[in-house]
């Protein structure tokens, strides 16, 4: 890392970032950059000599600039790709599982408060592209402090938060009996806060035309030693209600959930996992009858080959996915 004080302004009798490069990107005879003219320049030198010097300091200059803008708030880079072959009943191929490019940072501002930020870009591994429009992958900037957060932005929705994160723990598959839990959701503020084992949340989605408010939901998760419990409420032009837990039994995980909308659809599901595999059962008058094997085998530093497969009355699923999160 260059030494802060000679690129960052902010150090005490440093030259600006700016000032830096700019000097070090003009001739290469100036007095500015080298104090006096170089010893080493000849007519007959090689001009390599200088311009390799030079391409070296300008690169240290750029690394320090970044390192400065990383002085003043708390950054970090990271992401994940996914990728695999995929049997989809009629073919094989090679298939992305939704990889991401992710950009977090944070700072405080006052009385214990911080402000944070997260942009996440979709990329497709298989095509080798970053995927534009709108997928609904996360972009959000919110307030935190000891009261809980409040974001604003295109986040995970309070649905999945609660009563989803149960219901489907698939890497590809799952998720049939969902009805209208949501992912990830767009134009939203939430607030959430911590009450002892009560983790409470709530969330308000706006129509992208600024109108009217488009859903509203309310939702809270209670966990305490081996058994955890979640339910969710959301106002829209189908209200929806949902519950769901867990309990651990020693190396057996069970879990399963409810789902319920106003005008009547249901979806239900049950699973279980042990060590490396998970197993899932679901029922959904719109997602119809769903069966996922998953077994996952991890690797060092954040890698794992996930096998799973799924079986409906009109499809057969399965392949084999390889993921490695930086």
């Amino acid at each position: 890392m260059p030494d802060k004080a000679r690129f960052c302004p902010e150090a005490p009798g440093a030259e600006s970032s700016g000032q830096k490069i700019s000097n070090l990107l003009r001739d290469p005879l100036s007095s500015t950059v080298y104090g006096k003219t170089p010893p080493w320049y000849r007519p007959t030198h090689s001009y390599f000599e200088p311009l390799s010097r030079r391409k070296t300091q300008i690169a240290a200059a750029v690394a320090g600039a970044l390192a400065c803008s990383f002085a003043i708030a708390d950054g970090t880079v990271s992401g994940s790709i996914r990728a695999g072959v995929e049997y989809d009943g009629n073919d094989w191929r090679v298939v992305d599982n939704d990889s991401r490019l992710r950009f977090q940072a944070s700072s405080g501002i006052a009385n214990g408060q911080s402000v944070y930020m997260n942009y996440e870009f979709r990329v497709d591994s298989a095509q080798g592209s970053i995927v534009t429009g709108d997928n609904e992958h996360l972009s959000f900037i919110g307030i935190k402090g000891d009261w809980g957060s409040l974001s604003l932005g295109a986040q995970w929705s309070t649905t999945f938060n609660t009563v989803g994160t149960f219901i489907d723990k698939s890497f590809r598959y799952g998720g049939a009996a969902l009805e209208c839990v949501q992912y990830r959701m767009t134009n939203a503020v939430m607030l959430s806060t911590q009450l002892d084992l009560l983790t409470l949340m709530a969330d308000a989605q706006m129509n992208a035309n600024g109108d009217s408010l488009d859903r509203a939901t309310v939702g809270g998760l209670v966990s305490a030693g081996r058994i955890s419990f979640a339910a969710m409420y959301q106002s829209a032009d189908d209200n929806c209600l949902g519950v769901a837990g867990a309990i651990t039994l020693g190396a057996l995980e069970l879990a399963g959930g409810f789902i319920g909308r106003e005008r009547g659809s249901e979806g239900w599901d049950v699973n279980g996992s042990i060590q490396n595999l998970w197993v899932d059962l679901s029922s959904s008058d719109n997602g119809g009858d769903a069966i996922v094997v998953s077994y996952t085998m991890k690797f060092r530093s954040g890698s794992e080959l996930v096998l799973e497969g799924s079986e409906t009355p009109i499809r057969t699923r399965a392949g084999a996915f390889l993921r490695y999160d930086f």
